[in-house]
Order: C-alpha cells, then sequence, then structure tokens
C-alpha cells in the first residue's frame, strides 16, 4: 500500500552527527504487505504461572496494535487435555498452573485469518549452588578501577546436555518494612575461564554469562569472574570529595539452569543487542552510524516467530570473604 517515507539527512559537525529538519523530504512509496504471521513468547519456569504473549507481524507504516487479544492459546502437556489459557487482555494469556520440571508442555496459538502456530520446551532441573562468595577489591581494570571478584560452584548433572546463565548483583536495604532494592546486575568478566571462552561471547559484551557444559559434563564446576561494581548503588559525593564505585549492599548470585532452546535465543540476542550498537538506555542519535548487517534471531516457533524457552534458577546471597 503507498505510503509516506521520511528521509533525513545526517551533517556531521565537530565530529558529530546532527539531524536538520529542513532536510527531512517525503515520498510516497508502495510497500508490499508484511505476511501474516503471529508471534507468541514465553518463558517457563516453575517459580511463576504460565504467561503467554501473542502478537503478529506489522509495517513499520502500520499505527494499529501489534498485541493480540483474540487468540485462542493452549497449553497441552502429556497425559492432559489441551487447556485454554485466561484472557488477559493487551495480547497477555495466563494459566493458574506452574510449570514442573521435566514436563514437555506445548504452547498453540490460533487466529482466525492467520496459519496456527505452536512451540514446545521442557523445562530443566534447578541445579543448586554447592558454594559461592565474592571479594572486594581483588584488582583493577585496565583504567585503574577497582574490581571484585566472585566465585559460583556446582556439581554438573552427567549423562546429559546442559546449559546455564549466570547474573550477579547487590542489593540495598530500603529501611524496614521495605523489600531491598536491586541494582543493576554486575558486568561479569570470565574470560579466562574454558567453558566460557569456547561460548566466543566475550567481544559482543554479553549482559549475562550464558554456557553449556560441554567442557565439563557431569564434574564439578568453578566459576570465578571479576566485577565492577558500576551501579546506582555507589558513586557520587561524601564530605566535598567523589566517591566511587563500592560494594555498598549485599551481593547475590543467580544460576539459572535453562534449557537449550533458552541456550540458543540468548545467544543470538547477545549478537543482535551488540549489533544494533546500542549503548545505554535509550541508544542515541550517534548509534545509527554503527549499526551492523542485520542478524537473524533464534526461534522455536513452528510457521511463527517468538520464542518458548524454559528455565530454573537459584538465588544465593554471597558472603565476602
Amino acid at each position: 500500500m503507498p505510503a509516506i517515507l521520511r528521509l533525513f539527512s545526517l551533517v556531521a559537525f565537530a565530529g558529530v552527527p546532527f539531524a536538520l529538519a529542513s532536510c527531512i523530504d517525503q515520498i510516497s512509496a508502495d510497500l508490499p504487505a508484511p505476511p501474516k504471521v503471529l508471534v507468541i513468547n514465553s518463558i517457563l519456569t516453575p517459580d511463576s504461572l504460565f504467561r503467554v504473549q501473542v502478537s503478529r507481524v506489522t509495517s513499520t507504516v502500520d499505527s494499529s496494535s501489534r498485541l493480540l487479544s483474540t487468540a485462542n492459546v493452549y497449553l497441552l502437556a502429556p497425559g492432559r487435555g489441551a487447556e485454554l489459557l485466561r484472557n488477559q487482555g493487551r495480547g497477555s494469556y495466563a494459566s493458574p498452573n506452574k510449570p514442573v520440571s521435566g514436563v514437555p508442555y506445548t504452547l498453540r496459538a490460533e487466529v482466525d485469518g492467520y496459519p496456527t502456530i505452536s512451540a514446545t520446551d521442557t523445562v530443566p532441573m534447578a541445579v543448586p549452588i554447592r558454594e559461592a562468595w565474592h571479594s572486594y577489591p581483588t584488582g583493577t581494570d585496565r583504567n585503574n578501577e577497582l574490581l571484585g571478584t566472585i566465585v559460583v560452584r556446582f556439581d554438573d548433572p552427567g549423562q546429559t546436555a546442559n546449559f546455564y546463565e549466570i547474573t550477579a548483583h547487590q542489593s540495598q536495604d530500603r529501611g524496614l518494612g521495605q523489600s531491598p532494592r536491586q541494582s543493576q546486575d554486575f558486568a561479569l568478566d570470565a574470560r579466562g575461564n574454558a567453558a566460557m571462552a569456547a561460548e566466543g561471547d566475550a567481544e559482543f559484551e554479553p549482559a549475562s554469562l550464558v554456557f553449556s557444559d560441554k567442557l565439563f559434563n557431569g564434574q564439578p564446576f568453578e566459576l570465578r569472574a571479576s566485577f565492577s561494581p558500576f551501579s546506582r548503588i555507589g558513586g557520587g559525593i561524601a564530605n566535598g570529595q567523589p566517591v566511587g564505585p563500592r560494594v555498598s549492599g549485599e551481593v547475590y548470585v543467580v544460576l539459572r539452569s535453562v534449557s537449550r532452546a533458552y541456550y540458543q535465543y540468548r545467544k543470538s540476542w547477545t549478537r543482535h543487542f551488540y549489533n544494533q550498537g546500542t549503548k545505554g538506555l535509550g541508544g542515541g542519535l550517534t548509534q545509527l552510524l554503527f549499526l551492523g548487517d542485520p542478524t537473524r534471531m533464534y526461534s522455536n516457533v513452528a510457521q511463527g516467530y517468538g520464542v518458548v524457552v524454559s528455565q530454573a534458577q537459584e538465588i544465593k546471597r554471597l558472603p565476602a570473604r
């Protein structure tokens, strides 16, 4: 259908690009209609109810909502009949039940005029953290900023391929009767670990450590990673002097046992996010100059897009050493 496209001219001045309003041109173009394809997204975890979001593929000039509240979403599991999930509005659907580890679940979405889509995943068993602690400071980075160290040990189940995700953060008590406030996650650097090096993710600045047990299947595993406590907690001014980042709250590590689909999705998401050139919340105009070539996102949805993935996690407060 005919559409109006706005073309922006970028002018570089003193090394900084500017978009000038006077350099906006409008042209009429016939854009092909997008395919009639559904999108389904869900993360299954034994700690939460089944929740699903259903949307559709739209064009860049389509101003109507992508979220679909007219779908029939079914949950299927071995030995059980199909359960119709409750419509929560704005493309959200839910079940009053929680997933169980070791059971393969299938989510199927049907909308008039669209091909039916479905995806299946199995929630893994949580792997307990055997031992973990943190130390700070333990060194400095190339900018002479202080670094700490986090150590996590667990026993990998044998005879099967397992996949993991590890994050860490600090929290600060907000006062009597209030739950602790979580800071942004620490950026963990574990490039010295053979399992992490084999993943080839370091150059993409991953937000979390996602890895398989290919190099330690059925064996005890130790992760030793450095971290910098850059977050909303710490820093600022004290007694008229700048205060650098510091560990000022309790430190927690999250060990997630994830499905193969979760692992593959997170790997593709890391590369996609890095490829956008987005740095910081919201990015900026300058990121337009550093966009990479498009990358394909992983999907396990038959005849559609999105992902249905699963994880089971353990959270542990880390004592200081």
